[in-house]
């Protein structure tokens, strides 16, 4: 399987002049790459899952691999890995957004660790430092891919999922033509119109 976006993408990392910059951007690529080994790892177990059956056990699975049985049941029994995951957060004026209570355990808090920065610079959101509510969840499929940095203890940074809710808060309904959207619009159209554009 051809790696080439990978590549491509350490070659531009290498490219970045500026070091804290390249850092950052560091960073941001050795997070999508820990989501991508988690969801390659669930897609392994799952397709062991679907080839195990009352006549094919981990032997003949293990045979049709090329690999070891025991490799096969360490793929089988990894535990998943649990994420975490954003579920609210708070903006500058104190509006929540996303759900806190969608979980069962209690949520964590932590403050973006730079100000939001999307590429739609209407974005309501653009510039201001989130207060985030996060915590565990079981259900990986419950969370996107894109994840948010926030300030973790003694400078670390710690990288979160967000919930679909909180990702739609972030960058917009995706529904056209919800209330939700409707809302998202117009407060888009103030940002323009405060920023003179």
């Amino acid at each position: 399987m051809p790696l080439r976006p990978i590549d491509q993408a350490i070659d531009d990392l290498r490219k970045v002049a500026d070091p804290i910059a390249r850092i950052r951007e560091a960073d941001g690529l050795d997070s999508a790459l820990a989501e991508a080994r988690t969801a390659v790892a669930q897609i392994r177990r799952d397709a062991v899952t679907a080839l195990r059956t009352p006549t094919s056990g981990y032997g003949s699975i293990a045979q049709q691999l090329g690999i070891s049985k025991a490799r096969v049941q360490q793929i089988a029994n990894a535990p998943g890995k649990m994420a975490t995951a954003a579920y609210a957060f708070l903006d500058a004026s104190g509006q929540l957004y996303g759900d806190p209570t969608t979980t069962r355990g209690p949520l964590l808090e932590a403050v973006t660790a730079v100000p939001f920065t999307p590429a739609d610079k209407y974005n309501p959101l653009a510039g201001q430092e989130l207060l985030v509510m996060y915590g565990p969840v079981a259900d990986d499929d419950k969370v996107s891919l894109y994840t948010l940095q926030l300030r973790g203890g003694e400078g670390e940074r710690l990288v979160v999922r967000m919930t679909h809710p909180v990702y739609d808060a972030l960058f917009g309904p995706c529904q056209a033509g919800s209330l939700e959207w409707e809302k998202w619009q117009a407060a888009r159209e103030q940002r323009r119109q405060e920023l003179g554009d």
